[in-house]
């Protein structure tokens, strides 16, 4: 999952920025700016990015990249929820609304304006963003960029599958899972919180009628989803530094 997402990353930074990085070198970097994050104050996570890419990469072009992903994964993120929710919650035709949401991120991907117009407005006020704006039109995305979008929920869930498949049947795993999704957007509020500690489990927790689930079922999916998630990008960024080690060596 997260490995999909720092190559949606790379693949937005290719679009923005006036140069393309290599990806051998660049994703080890955005996994690892995942972790600092982490750290108090998110905003380090994008400043260590931007200081490691400077060689090929404007921070401008980091900056307006991981706002641009942060917008489009939640607005994906808030249709799947909302729509998964009501049909886990009320009727399976609410999953239907998963369609429209789908196929509004695609036609952002393909038509690229609003990136275009956000850009052009950033510029009037920062004048470092002046060369991502000045050349025209953003080029479109390719439909892989939504199949990467999509394609993360699928891992996502398989996480939750492995977690809670001794505790909770395929119905509650998925509203479990989907109520989960929905407490990390409540979460992005706290910009402060590194990386929403504690105020994402606390919203999860806070909220039992919403999976009808027990309590001491909900606490002990908060803590297993935050050491799985938290191992698995200290993982990814491991993979990814060490394949690109590999190759560094071969190539010496």
């Amino acid at each position: 999952m997260y490995l999909i997402k720092g190559c949606y990353h790379l693949s937005l930074l290719d679009r923005i920025g006036t140069s393309r990085g290599s990806w051998r070198k660049d994703l080890p970097i955005y996994l690892q700016a995942q972790i600092v994050r982490y750290l108090p104050g998110k905003i380090w996570g994008i400043v260590y990015q931007s200081q490691r890419m400077s060689g090929n990469h404007q921070s401008s072009a980091v900056v307006v990249a991981n706002l641009w992903q942060m917008a489009t994964t939640n607005f994906l993120a808030a249709g799947l929820v909302i729509s998964l929710l009501l049909a886990l919650r009320y009727s399976y035709a609410w999953a239907l609304l998963l369609i429209p949401v789908v196929i509004a991120v695609e036609w952002l991907h393909r038509h690229p304006a609003m990136e275009t117009w956000a850009l052009k407005q950033l510029a009037r006020f920062l004048p470092r963003l002046v060369p991502l704006a000045g050349d025209g039109p953003l080029p479109p995305m390719p439909w892989k960029g939504t199949a990467m979008l999509c394609s993360e929920w699928i891992f996502y869930f398989l996480a939750f599958a492995c977690m809670l498949h001794d505790l909770v049947d395929w119905h509650s795993l998925f509203l479990i899972a989907t109520w989960y999704g929905g407490a990390s957007l409540l979460a992005l509020a706290a910009f402060v919180v590194p990386a929403g500690i504690a105020v994402r489990e606390a919203i999860f927790i806070a909220a039992p009628q919403v999976t009808q689930a027990d309590a001491a079922t909900l606490a002990i999916t908060a803590a297993l989803a935050r050491l799985v998630f938290l191992g698995s990008e200290i993982s990814a960024a491991l993979f990814a530094s060490v394949l690109n080690l590999g190759r560094r060596h071969e190539r010496q």
